[in-house]
């Protein structure tokens, strides 16, 4: 499978064709968003939005198995974590849990409507209960685990939501900076950090719990005592109650017992919606994560409605592109959007590391070709837009877990965390990928590859697929095998062979002119 100029530009037409007016109003009144929103009916949001992540999960998803029982267990706990989660997030807070991203929580508060004191003080005290939740409840049910530990981060402001995807798995999206800098605030675990916004907007009283880093914009959130934060919280009118959070998770332990958990490898392409607690997959993968550079200051500087209208325009051009390059092109899973970024991953052939790299890294190619090729020549207003992609490999969990109706999609492994991590250190029409990857790949593709100290890993810089099928044309005149195919795009010539195409070994002499 491979990317094509003519079909990329074809279906981008036909979605902008199809996509009708795009409608932008502020939310005045409360409101169902996984209902409201839609790609063409979107909404202006203020709020305050909370990101937690809990590192350690990556790590043991990657580790080898000696004990099934114990895999197992991980696994039970990630989806009663999650469903935990949850219900603190929407039950106690009336908080909207966006998504989990793998490990890391996504959730809303925009209720009470504009009331910034209330949303600020809300999205604070929530990383302070999810951090007792983990410490007096979860660890605890969990000792054989080790002691887990999150990081959270909080930012408040406006932002524009909407709701797009393919078919059964639209995912909600908020755009502004308000909704990416609480994720990029996240240090280390144990860390609970909030804005200058949040900040400025807390009251006094929970100021005092504050301290400025070295970032002027940052302040950490300190550590409270159980009796403090119940105090807090009693005056905040919030009911959080270890007792019924360890109850709730004793009973869900009961009802997920881990004699009827399944993992497995996979010799097919896995079926995500088929996933669940029940059954649950462990593969070897190449994670890939790609990220358009610059969209939010340009979302963000998007002073009318029009000029909003035509951003997500090409947003919603962009992602649905990026979709179709990674499932359809490349036969890859499209995992997940998180905002402006796409997740994907290839895990086929079964065990052949080789293989696997090469389609991901391809992948990556024709990510870059559709966003500096086709989609800019249909969309002028994308110009300055660029996309930045992460590629690693290892051992990886994939599976759909949470609480019902809002299971979401999830890989949690390693090199799911390595390529998130390229793709935010790397610049605009970037390709980063690991040594790992790089080692794997043939050298038609690993010579366009050079590593890069800065960012710690084996970067190609604009890197698309004319200027691979170019230096394939360079090898096949160099005297080395060329491979033809004929569509309805015309001649293709590569050094990669494929199915159905004819084999050419050039002359020397043809070689040497």
């Amino acid at each position: 499978m491979s990317w094509s100029y003519d079909e990329s530009l074809e279906r981008i037409g036909k979605h902008l064709d199809n996509m009708g007016e795009i409608e932008i109003e502020k939310l005045v009144r409360e409101a169902d968003l996984e209902t409201l929103l839609t790609e063409t009916c979107c909404r202006e949001i203020h709020g305050a939005h909370v990101y937690v992540d809990v590192s350690n999960f990556a790590r043991i998803a990657t580790e080898s198995v000696t004990d099934t029982n114990e895999y197992k267990r991980f696994i039970q706990g990630i989806h009663i974590y999650q469903r935990e989660v949850s219900r603190i997030v929407e039950t106690i807070f009336g908080g909207l849990r966006v998504h989990f991203q793998g490990s890391k929580l996504h959730a809303l508060f925009y209720r009470p409507i504009d009331d910034t004191q209330a949303l600020a003080t809300k999205a604070l005290l929530l990383l302070l209960v999810l951090k007792d939740f983990v410490n007096s409840v979860f660890n605890p049910s969990y000792p054989l685990l080790g002691d887990f530990s999150i990081a959270g981060g909080v930012d408040v402001g406006n932002s524009i939501g909407t709701r797009n995807g393919r078919r059964n798995d639209r995912e909600l999206l908020f755009l502004g900076a308000c909704a990416n800098y609480a994720a990029k605030i996240i240090s280390s675990a144990g860390r609970l950090r909030v804005s200058k916004a949040v900040y400025d907007a807390l009251p006094e009283d929970l100021q005092d719990l504050c301290k400025q880093t070295e970032d002027d914009e940052v302040y950490q959130v300190e550590a409270v005592s159980q009796s403090r934060l119940d105090e807090i919280l009693e005056n905040n009118n919030l009911d959080w109650d270890r007792e019924k959070s360890q109850e709730r998770v004793d009973d869900d332990k009961r009802a997920h017992p881990l004699k009827d958990i399944e993992y497995s490898s996979a010799h097919e392409l896995i079926d995500l919606d088929a996933l669940s607690i029940w059954k649950n997959k462990r593969v070897l993968a190449a994670s890939i994560f790609g990220d358009i550079t610059g969209f939010t200051a340009y979302i963000d500087g998007a002073g009318t409605n029009d000029e909003k209208r035509t951003a997500l325009r090409v947003l919603h051009a962009i992602r649905k592109e990026m979709a179709t390059v990674v499932a359809v092109d490349f036969n890859g899973l499209r995992v997940q959007f998180q905002g402006d970024r796409v997740q994907g991953l290839y895990h086929m052939p079964k065990d052949e590391e080789g293989k696997i790299a090469t389609e991901a890294v391809e992948a990556a190619i024709g990510l870059q070709s559709s966003m500096e090729k086709t989609i800019k020549e249909k969309l002028s207003d994308a110009e300055e837009l660029h996309l930045a992609v992460g590629v690693d490999i290892d051992t990886t969990l994939v599976s759909k877990l949470g609480t019902r109706a809002h299971r979401d999609r999830i890989c949690l492994g390693t090199a799911v965390d390595n390529a998130a991590k390229t793709e935010e250190k790397s610049s605009g029409g970037q390709i980063g990928i690991s040594k790992r990857i790089y080692e794997a790949l043939p050298e038609r593709l690993s010579k366009h590859f050079s590593y890069n100290g800065s960012i710690g890993c084996y970067v190609a810089e604009g890197l698309t697929a004319d200027k691979v099928e170019r230096a394939a044309k360079a090898a096949a005149a160099a005297g080395a095998a060329a491979f033809i195919t004929s569509n309805k795009s015309g001649v293709t010539v590569t050094d990669r062979e494929r199915e159905g195409a004819r084999t050419i070994i050039p002359g020397r002499s043809y070689a040497k002119g």
